[in-house]
């Protein structure tokens, strides 16, 4: 069977919010290729190294998802008026699918009514005890500042951006809730799905991190930031080995904002056929990968 999205699921957020969802028209390289070229490899040339001041710093533990630094994160106004969504990884922001995570959604007062953290590969968890953790918030037009401290699972102090999207944000506590998008949400067509995915799986299968990024929503700037980030290398690798081989789409689902699409196939070390789920979520007028789910063993 596929794991349940929430299991495995990486939100990305930190694009969506950040204004990544732009109107930009789609890279050439993220376009799906012709029949033949899915199988040639790119060499990737060298990039000088990524770095900045760490707008959080916090850390995380637990058994189930294991223990990570938080170094990075947005903010941004929920449109369902919960308050202020904050969003941080352990990587830069511009990395969310590559970056383990916590989130919480602070009201007035700074309090949240759950308490998310997961990683790619190691599954999530959302916390709804009341009194499982104490938080605080300052925010202003441009900026949230303030702390979250868990009693269990750790903590951090962050000081970001603060973001007003133009498009109704599902956060993981709105998706705990099974909220739904607000009804002006656009719904993409089940072949728009199929196309994005079709275009990311022939960028992995090339291992052309370019193509991969580009097809993932980030512009060219972004895309040179995210390639010479330490330890990049390694994270794209574990990333691609997430698509099957040959992946043929299948069973394609499209509503308001998001959609979903089966890839079959094989994996790397193996001759055993599996069945995973990628999610998409509409981002401006394109869509981009928010979600893997991996059928069991």
């Amino acid at each position: 069977m596929i794991r349940d999205r929430q299991a495995v699921v990486i939100v990305s957020l930190a694009l969506l919010a950040a204004g990544g969802c732009g109107d930009r028209d789609a890279a050439s390289d993220a376009s799906p290729k012709a029949k033949g070229e899915g199988a040639k490899k790119v060499v990737e040339e060298k990039v000088p190294p990524y770095a900045y001041a760490a707008p959080v710093k916090g850390h995380i533990k637990e058994v189930n998802i294991g223990d990570f630094d938080l170094v990075d994160g947005i903010a941004y106004v929920a449109q369902s008026g919960a308050g202020t969504v904050v969003y941080v990884a352990s990587r830069p922001i511009a990395s969310p699918m590559l970056a383990s995570y916590a989130e919480v959604t602070l009201d007035a007062k700074g309090r949240s009514r759950y308490f998310a953290a997961g990683t790619p590969s190691n599954g999530s968890l959302t916390d709804l005890s009341p009194r499982g953790w104490t938080s605080a918030l300052k925010a202003d037009a441009g900026k949230a500042a303030g702390n979250v401290v868990h009693r269990n699972y750790g903590r951090f102090e962050f000081d970001v951006p603060l973001s007003h999207p133009s498009v109704d944000e599902l956060s993981y506590g709105d998706r705990q809730k099974e909220r739904k998008p607000a009804a002006t949400t656009p719904k993409p067509t089940e072949k728009a799905v199929i196309d994005a995915y079709v275009a990311l799986r022939d960028a992995v299968h090339r291992k052309d991190m370019k193509a991969t990024l580009s097809a993932m929503g980030f512009d060219a700037k972004q895309v040179a930031a995210i390639r010479g980030m330490d330890g990049i290398d390694a994270d794209f690798a574990g990333f691609t080995h997430r698509f099957l081989a040959p992946g043929t789409p299948s069973e394609p689902w499209a509503r308001a904002g998001e959609g979903q699409v089966i890839g079959e196939g094989t994996r790397a070390n193996g001759s055993k056929k599996y069945r995973n789920g990628y999610y998409f979520d509409l981002c401006g007028d394109r869509l981009v990968l928010t979600g893997i789910s991996e059928q069991d063993p």
